[in-house]
């Protein structure tokens, strides 16, 4: 149940602003902590971090643990993580890792992109392979960055490609109203989104703050076969009320 609730809600936690400068479209360095609820049950916490690395690099790191009663019955623990470069004003993965531990059916993947062969190499469980990738394509966890800058961008149309466990699928968002939602974290007017999808399966929504650079504070999925609904509120921030590409005076 946790991983499928860290694969519903990869966009996850802060607590610290970098010192270093970001460059120009990237969201400055922070981190955040989202509480993981199943119904009325909250089973677990997720944090995210960006840090700006050395030769212009990031990486971004998502980690998911249970808590309270969830942890006696279960101490799994999900994490993902995207080293990237900014390329002509896009995001361009070079490394992706995924890391299910903890429980009896663990799972590990690791992606390496080749922008010069233009191609990925995708190893799972000890097997790899490669496969072609258009030139904007994007991995699983980036992509909530680059929905970020997008709609800091002014952007309307919110279509992506992401190489994922071997195959390229498109990630569509359709912008669906404002809200003022209040969060654990304090209450933000927020931009709501929708995740398009082809099947029926489930609906998942994202409230994305314009004050944290459009940072979800919540993010919402049903699943239609069974009902049950999975809930990601943001806990608490270093994101303030500077824009996204900004780190505050004196940083």
């Amino acid at each position: 149940m946790l991983a499928r609730m860290h694969n519903a809600f990869a966009v996850l936690i802060c607590l610290m602003i970098s010192t270093a400068a970001p460059a120009a479209g990237v969201p400055g360095s922070f981190q955040a902590v989202y509480q993981l609820r199943v119904n009325s049950f909250t089973i677990g916490e997720a944090r995210v971090e960006l840090a700006a690395q050395a030769n212009g690099r990031y990486l971004y790191s998502s980690s998911t643990r249970s808590t309270g009663l969830t942890r006696v019955f279960r101490n799994d623990k999900v994490s993902e993580s995207s080293l990237f470069k900014l390329h002509n004003q896009h995001l361009r993965p070079l490394e992706y890792r995924f890391d299910h531990t903890g429980s009896k059916k663990e799972r590990h993947a690791y992606l390496k992109f080749d922008w010069i062969k233009r191609e990925v190499a995708n190893t799972v469980e000890g097997h790899t392979w490669e496969m072609e990738i258009p030139e904007k394509a994007l991995d699983k966890l980036i992509v909530q960055l680059a929905v970020m800058m997008d709609l800091d961008a002014g952007k309307q149309e919110l279509v992506y490609a992401i190489a994922d466990g071997g195959k390229l699928k498109e990630y569509t968002f359709a912008i669906v109203g404002k809200e003022k939602l209040h969060v654990p974290a304090g209450e933000y007017e927020t931009i709501k989104l929708e995740r398009l999808r082809k099947d029926n399966d489930r609906t998942t929504y994202l409230w994305c703050a314009p004050s944290l650079g459009y940072l979800p504070v919540r993010i919402k999925q049903i699943e239609h076969e069974d009902g049950v609904t999975y809930l990601s509120e943001l806990k608490q921030t270093s994101l303030g009320m500077q824009p996204v590409g900004t780190v505050p005076p004196g940083k």
